[in-house]
């Protein structure tokens, strides 16, 4: 496994936009243009760089005598104007700099790696700052950005951009869950984050170096660990106020089984894109591991926040569990369990899988309630909440047909009581769900509610939550939030995947499936990168446009009320 290391990196220097807040400062904008701001003992100018970053904040200034310079980060600017909000035990604390300068001229960096939009420049004193440029270098893993879509809604080209932005900038040494919070590789959000960065970016290496991380985290009962510290799986020990995160710890050793489950979703998505079938070849025998342990999990003891998560609680925002969404999360694990040894032509496995899936899902209605009539409750017990997480769970699991899932659709909907997803990974899932069943234009919808919480707040990179209840910005924990997380880039992967219709039906793209449903939209194209090469698909109405197939894969093409119609590579196919 080779090593992203800092020099493999991309470095691109961004100048501040405006400032957007001053106290004391003479000529505040200079330093925008080339002047000088003046900044006395107690003055200071929050610059705003227009959009999330992440790396190295250098200041070219002047001390006219020793002084304090304190630097306050903030991904919005209500984040750079806090004080700082946590007890000093507690793991996380503000994005803060505290640079004893000397006198005379000299470039004053931030302590490490840092992500914001906003910069508070506070001056302690005693002597006062001469401050003339402002530079942050972002950083980010090389990538080519292949991947392109646009639709005529110009709010999901927002949505979709905000995505593509944000997967990019969390692509490190390895996929990281939050730049700012908490920089680590985790399974569940690693999931999504590559599912999104290989229709944009077609990437292969940073993912595969990700899962052989997790499996390093690998516990003698099969589990892994939810979080590949044990394998160098984080960026902040940079900063020394985080503690020093290669010493282990209880973080660790924490197992979650929602996100075993993912592992082994993830291996087989890895090799149906890529198709890398060395590494599943590779982590056969953690994934068998893996398989082992979930189907041990006994859903009576497992605890939801503790041992499995599946969202934040809309009550007191804290996470929860839903039993009912972990037991089908375990059983599409073992459907996916069942192709990876399909594919390794592990026949007796394979079918050890299948029927293991098959036998789950009537289990699990028969614990949680039919999820056929809307009656999937999260937990034991008739007087137990329903979600949609479980209902969308059930349906990726196959215990609901497309058709079914549409018939329940309004009964869930018209219910203020189910639950709805806040975090992102379950907003992906939800849509994932609702699009494949053909609830296209509800899952656009939903799409624009969730995400336009986010634009109209200024967002330039997706949240890691969204309560809808509260208008603005989200107010989980101010410093504690994370507004450039992974797991939310889910329309990166969802627009080209369902809009434009193109799955990989067959490792590596040899064979696609093109199923277009453009929903409310009246036309949308982009471009999809293969290891093949660009599938092209431009779409002017819901049956008619072109597609581009490159030489190596084949393809179906699947309209509604028509037949399957088989398409070649090396060709422009036309829709009429």
């Amino acid at each position: 496994m080779q090593a992203i290391t800092p020099a493999a990196l991309v470095y691109t220097p961004h100048a501040p936009r405006a400032v957007v807040e001053v106290r004391g400062a003479q000529q505040p904008e200079a330093c925008l243009m080339g002047g000088e701001t003046l900044l006395p003992a107690g003055a200071s100018l929050v610059l705003d760089f227009g959009e999330e970053l992440v790396g190295v904040l250098e200041l070219e200034l002047t001390a006219d005598a020793a002084t304090t310079l304190e630097l306050v980060e903030g991904e919005d600017l209500e984040e750079a104007l806090l004080k700082e909000p946590f007890p000093p035990e507690h793991w996380y604390h503000q994005p803060r700099d505290i640079l004893n300068l000397p006198a005379g001229p000299q470039t004053a960096r931030n302590q490490g790696r840092r992500a914001f939009r906003f910069v508070n420049v506070i001056v302690h004193g005693p002597g006062a700052v001469r401050l003339r440029r402002a530079t942050m270098t972002l950083e980010h893993a090389p990538v080519a950005e292949l991947g392109t879509f646009v639709c005529s809604d110009t709010l999901l080209n927002d949505v979709w951009a905000i995505s593509r932005r944000t997967t990019k900038l969390c692509m490190q040494g390895f996929y990281e869950d939050g730049i700012k919070r908490d920089g680590m590789l985790w399974i569940g959000d690693y999931r999504v984050e590559f599912l999104c960065a290989h229709p944009l970016f077609a990437d292969a290496a940073l993912a595969r170096r990700s899962l052989e991380l997790f499996a390093q985290c690998r516990h003698e009962n099969g589990s892994l660990s939810a979080v590949a510290l044990l394998a160098g799986g984080h960026m902040y020990p940079r900063i020394s106020y985080l503690g020093d995160l290669a010493t282990p710890g209880g973080l660790h050793q924490w197992v979650l089984d929602n996100y075993c489950a993912d592992f082994v979703c993830s291996i087989w998505e890895y090799v149906l894109h890529t198709g890398d079938t060395a590494l599943a070849r590779e982590l056969a025998p953690v994934v068998h591991g893996v398989l082992d342990f979930l189907d041990k999990v006994d859903l009576a003891v497992t605890k939801g926040g503790k041992t499995f998560i599946t969202d934040n609680q809309p009550d007191d925002k804290d996470w929860w569990g839903s039993r009912s969404a972990l037991a089908y999360q375990i059983a599409a694990a073992f459907a996916d369990g069942a192709k990876l040894a399909d594919l390794l032509g592990d026949t007796p496995r394979a079918e050890s899988y299948r029927a293991k899936h098959r036998a789950r899902l009537p289990q699990a209605a028969a614990k949680f309630g039919d999820p056929a009539k809307a009656g999937c409750r999260d937990d034991f017990g008739p007087d137990a909440t329903r979600s949609w997480h479980a209902h969308a769970a059930a349906f990726l699991a196959g215990a609901l047909t497309p058709a079914e899932l549409r018939a329940i659709y309004p009964l869930l909907q018209q219910d203020a009581k189910v639950r709805r997803p806040m975090a992102g990974f379950m907003e992906f899932y939800l849509l994932q769900a609702w699009m494949d069943a053909g609830l296209v234009r509800e899952a656009l919808e939903e799409m624009r509610s969730y995400y336009g919480q986010m634009l109209r707040s200024g967002a330039t990179t997706t949240w890691e939550i969204v309560d809808r209840r509260e208008p603005g910005i989200d107010h989980i924990v101010p410093a504690g939030r994370s507004h450039c997380h992974g797991w939310s880039a889910g329309p990166a992967y969802l627009l080209p995947a369902k809009i434009l219709g193109v799955t990989p039906t067959a490792p590596g793209y040899r064979e696609v499936s093109i199923r277009p449903q453009l929903g409310d939209l009246t036309w949308a194209k982009g471009e999809i990168p293969t290891p093949h090469g660009q599938i092209r698909v431009s779409l002017t109405s819901p049956t008619t446009g072109e597609i581009t197939l490159p030489p190596g894969i084949t393809g179906t093409l699947q309209l509604d009320h028509r037949p399957p119609l088989a398409l070649a590579g090396g060709q422009t196919h036309v829709l009429c």
